[in-house]
């Protein structure tokens, strides 16, 4: 069974403690240097846009992807509150179907949540680019339990990429990975 993050747990999501293991500016600084178009990004598993709302900044276009409706109003909210405009929400448990290019798509604290991450993963190569965060495999006072955590190695053996860059953190590896050709 996978874990599911518990929704009475949403004060954490964007805690000050959270921003000192897990800083936004340092996971998606893995995009510094790399020659990606800004013109669309997804962030599947948004939350309350902890990271949707910096990619609003670097993006002309995102699109937050969460299951939990309640979870979505927060993030909505917290849209406003932000005077974010270029955020469309997507409710649903299953890969959007999308029409046109995607420059990047980000999997943050979510794949390891999913029934099946390779479905999710694999769709994803419609994206130049994808970047993943996720709990290291070991031992930490914080997450989800260790034998739902996916290792970097099994996460790079679910569907076919190239790794650009690998950002270590605490509790967290960030991998940058590009599609294949």
């Amino acid at each position: 069974m996978t874990h599911k993050f518990n929704a009475e747990d949403i004060h954490l999501l964007d805690s000050p403690e959270r921003r000192k293991f897990f800083p936004p500016e340092k996971v998606l600084g893995i995009l510094d240097g790399v020659k990606i178009r800004k013109e669309v990004a997804f962030d599947v598993g948004a939350g309350t846009g902890y990271l949707t709302i910096p990619l609003s900044r670097m993006f002309k276009r995102v699109y937050a992807v969460e299951i939990n409706y309640e979870i979505a109003e927060i993030l909505s909210k917290r849209l406003k509150e932000n005077g974010v405009s270029n955020v469309g929400i997507i409710i649903s448990e299953k890969p959007p179907e999308v029409d046109f290019k995607i420059d990047l798509v980000v999997f943050s604290n979510v794949l390891h949540e999913m029934e099946n991450p390779k479905e999710y993963l694999c769709w994803a190569r419609n994206a130049s680019y994808v970047l993943v965060a996720e709990w290291k495999k070991e031992p930490s006072e914080f997450g989800p339990p260790v034998e739902d955590r996916i290792a970097l190695d099994d996460l790079l053996s679910l569907c076919d990429f190239d790794v650009l860059k690998i950002v270590d953190l605490p509790y967290h590896y960030v991998v940058l990975l590009k599609t294949r050709a």
